[in-house]
């Protein structure tokens, strides 16, 4: 009997331990939610429009969207003005939507719709990642997302608290894609992160440096840059890329009628 008590007690303190680490990671998380000013909060602003520039900045080479998000829903919209990454430019047109009313996407070049599948699938993930990057920090504790502790780590004299986030099957567009969020200790702001994008076909990780501004009562990340990296957090060779969100304005009464007009 001793001995069947004794083979127990190893596996029953191991799950103890990864519970508890969850647990603290599961809290951690919440305080970071509420430090960008929680997911009630950015709710009752309904909606939003702002401009969006993405930026290879070695190669100065960018998209340039407007885009309208509904959060309930999930609702996507942008208008591309500029393609020359990411919005398929290798496709002729003067004119570039791409809509998700939150069950299905539609891309269109000079109004008329695309049907070719990769095309489709870019337009897609496209409102997908740009909606989730926008909101991404009050999503963090959503349904469906795991969380676990890792050790802490040091970059620029700052000691961040480490939480691992992976997802769980059909949450998002991939449950294979992995994020490390390195929370500063003061402000519970994540100041950089580490991620793959399956949905891209990436499997490598980036690191992504990010930081905020306060409108209407919340904390967005206005500006991000992310390049290539090892899971450690070391950059690797590559170029950084860019993200710059301008010109926010919440409320502005759309719907799944007028938001693409």
């Amino acid at each position: 009997m001793k001995k069947v008590i004794f083979k127990i007690l190893p596996f029953v303190l191991i799950t103890f331990t990864i519970s508890a680490q969850a647990q603290e990671a599961k809290e951690l998380i919440v305080k970071v939610v509420e430090a960008n000013g929680g997911k009630k909060a950015l709710r009752k602003l309904k909606d939003v429009s702002f401009d969006y520039i993405f930026k290879v900045k070695d190669n100065n080479i960018e998209d340039i969207s407007k885009e309208r998000y509904i959060f309930n829903g999930e609702v996507s919209y942008a208008d591309y003005t500029k393609r020359q990454v990411y919005a398929i430019p290798q496709m002729p047109g003067e004119t570039y939507t791409q809509f998700f009313n939150g069950t299905s996407s539609i891309s269109k070049i000079d109004g008329k719709t695309i049907t070719e599948q990769q095309p489709a699938f870019i337009g897609h993930i496209l409102r997908k990642t740009n909606y989730y990057w926008f909101t991404m920090m009050f999503k963090l504790a959503d349904p469906g997302v795991n969380h676990k502790m890792l050790p802490s780590r040091e970059v620029d004299g700052v000691t961040y608290k480490v939480v691992e986030m992976t997802f769980g099957d059909n949450i998002g567009e991939s449950s294979k894609d992995k994020y490390i969020l390195y929370i500063n200790p003061e402000t519970y702001l994540v100041d950089q992160f580490l991620y793959n994008a399956t949905g891209f076909g990436v499997t490598e990780p980036s690191i992504m440096k990010v930081k905020y501004e306060k409108v209407d009562g919340i904390y967005l990340s206005t500006y991000r840059k992310y390049a290539p990296a090892d899971w450690d957090g070391n950059k690797l060779e590559g170029p950084w890329t860019e993200q710059y969100t301008k010109n926010v304005k919440f409320n502005n009464g759309y719907n799944l009628e007028n938001i693409q007009s």
